[in-house]
């Protein structure tokens, strides 16, 4: 569920988290605070911290040995 509110949200109230994560508002400010979100007590909203996005392309030397041979045809 949480990493549905990262997606999802940028902001949002502590009430909702609290719900969504099926914790106490105490509990769940203290968890989301600990995953490096900031909470603005006076408006009782929660920033969300976007977690950076990791891609790893493997590159298959077949896919590069076709890729190749295509370029070259489109050349000659």
């Amino acid at each position: 569920m949480f990493q549905l509110l990262l997606s999802a949200y940028s902001t949002i109230s502590i009430h909702d988290t609290a719900l969504f994560l099926g914790m106490n508002e105490d509990d769940a400010t203290n968890y989301v605070l600990q995953q490096g979100w900031t909470v603005d007590h006076a408006s009782q909203m929660l920033t969300v911290k976007k977690q950076p996005i990791v891609t790893e392309q493997k590159l298959d030397p077949s896919k590069l040995q076709r890729l190749t041979e295509y370029i070259f045809h489109l050349e000659h």
